[in-house]
């Protein structure tokens, strides 16, 4: 059983689903519960009193915590993808499965990518239903939901061309390219921490992300080289260019994410070896 089988992959993927089917959904009341706590008190502490129409700026206001917490929320189940397998029992049970282990390694990666991030989404979407329907009974108000606002702050918004300026097909290419990189390098990282770390595998991450952050500014700073710039021509019309760095960035990112892939993979399939106190690879006793 060498082959990849998108039957086995499947059947793979909801017994996963179905072996932490509590957690789902004690997430999702927990979320709900969250998120419609959350934006009563933030729409109830606002200025004006509880009798004021919504606006712009307090709409904005209530969605830029559930877009926040849906953001770290994502990235912390990444670095607890494996984080069942601390108990043997269910590191042996899911070992076992008569799957390969590209098969199994992927259900996890999409039990963490997809299905928890999705739980808490549609918590959310529900506590913000359950938000406008007590607000409206209670108060008379608007019936103005903050999701379409959640998914614009979610969305890559900033990538449009700006009005005022050029921007080359070249240019808008490599800012879609190096921003898409960022995004799946982001995740192969927080990926392999999860993989390769028993305990703080969120913390880790981060802080691998920080300094990481600091060591490409430094050395765009130390070495004078720019992501992406913007050049102001004889006519007045700027024009973004795109730098060293942006281009360095658009080789080097999809490498590292390609490494960080592979390393996770292959400390996976070393997982019924586990003898390090702190990590589930340990290079001493390979």
């Amino acid at each position: 059983m060498n082959s990849f089988s998108f039957n086995r992959f499947g059947q793979t993927l909801r017994w996963v689903i179905a072996n932490n089917f509590r957690l789902i959904a004690a997430g999702f009341v927990g979320y709900m519960a969250l998120f419609f706590l959350a934006e009563l008190f933030i729409i109830s502490i606002s200025s004006t009193g509880r009798h004021r129409e919504y606006d712009d700026i307090l709409m904005n206001s209530v969605a830029d915590f559930p877009t926040v917490f849906i953001l770290v929320n994502i990235v912390f189940f990444l670095s607890m993808i494996f984080f069942n397998y601390d108990k043997k029992a269910k590191r042996e049970a899911h070992l076992m499965l008569p799957a390969t282990s590209l098969e199994k390694y992927l259900s996890a990666m999409i039990f963490a990518t997809v299905v928890l991030p999705l739980v808490v989404f549609i918590g959310f979407v529900v506590g913000d239903t359950l938000r406008m329907v007590v607000r409206a009974v209670m108060y008379g108000d608007e019936w103005i939901s903050i999701v379409p606002r959640v998914l614009r702050n979610l969305t890559p918004d900033g990538l449009k061309p700006r009005p005022w300026a050029v921007e080359p097909t070249y240019f808008t290419v490599a800012k879609m390219f190096c921003s898409v990189s960022l995004i799946v390098w982001i995740h192969s990282l927080y990926i392999f921490c999860g993989t390769l770390m028993r305990k703080y595998s969120f913390v880790v991450a981060t802080l691998a992300l920080i300094l990481s952050f600091a060591f490409f500014l430094w050395t765009g700073d130390q070495l004078q080289l720019n992501m992406f710039y913007g050049t102001t021509h004889g006519d007045g019309v700027l024009v973004y260019e795109v730098g060293a760095l942006g281009y360095i960035l658009c080789v080097i990112l999809p490498l590292l994410a390609a490494f960080n892939y592979w390393a996770s993979f292959y400390i996976f399939k070393s997982f019924q070896l586990i003898t390090n106190k702190w990590t589930n690879y340990d290079i001493l006793k390979r």
